[in-house]
């Protein structure tokens, strides 16, 4: 059953990734939307849907602050991954920057997701230089995506010095030392019938107060990119 349900997410997503095949970078004239979001132990007590998660990502990216440019996993509302990643420059760049194929905003928007597919040797055609599309796109390996073509993956190789700082296009790069570890906790996770909530982290609820779930089994993972300046 798990095996349908992934063939059928990777026909869906392949069609949507057809149109915004990049490493996260948006094609639109207008900036991607950013959210006032916050999550922290707190939350667990304070939203407790989101307890019902088994893994909760969170990623800050703040410029500045302890916890600038950092990845949080709370594995049932424990704490058992911190580490530094690189939120996209947050910047419009134009086709031929940082070796874009296209006009392009690299923005990580804020705001609450669940992952909607996975792939682990994902490859993107939307940077690179004049014969990357030999190799089939840059590298992306043990992506997580969970918003349009935006993902959690591996840094791409020689960028390990820049974890810490903003300097992708707008994916969430990953050290080597977490990337496989989480993309195959993830991985475990899929089949639940998770919490329906909003892009601000408030839950959806029906007519009589009741919380709703997904009509279609998904991944036990909430994410969560915040914009935090943590003294």
């Amino acid at each position: 059953m798990k095996k349908i349900l992934m063939i059928a997410m990777l026909f869906s997503f392949s069609v949507h990734a057809n149109l915004i095949d990049m490493e996260g970078a948006t094609q639109s004239v207008n900036r991607p939307v950013d959210v006032d979001v916050t999550f922290h132990q707190g939350t667990f007590e304070s939203q407790p849907w989101t307890k019902e998660f088994r893994y909760v990502i969170v990623v800050n990216k703040a410029n500045s602050g302890k916890e600038a440019q950092t990845i949080k996993v709370f594995e049932y509302g424990s704490l058992i991954i911190t580490d530094k990643v690189s939120t996209g420059r947050d910047e419009f760049e134009k086709k031929g920057e940082h070796g874009s194929k296209a006009d392009s905003w690299t923005v990580t928007p804020t705001g609450y997701y669940t992952p909607t597919f996975l792939d682990k040797d994902h490859k993107s055609s939307a940077y690179g230089g004049k014969w990357s599309w030999l190799k089939g796109g840059v590298k992306m390996p043990f992506s997580i995506f969970f918003n349009g073509g935006i993902a959690l993956h591996e840094r791409p190789k020689g960028t390990e010095s820049m974890l810490g700082t903003k300097a992708s296009g707008g994916c969430v790069r990953l050290s080597d030392s977490i990337a496989e570890d989480l993309f195959m906790r993830v991985q475990e996770t899929m089949g639940a019938r998770n919490p329906r909530f909003n892009v601000n982290g408030t839950a959806m609820l029906d007519n009589n107060g009741n919380l709703m779930r997904a009509q279609n089994p998904g991944f036990s993972t909430l994410i969560v990119v915040q914009n935090k300046i943590t003294e």
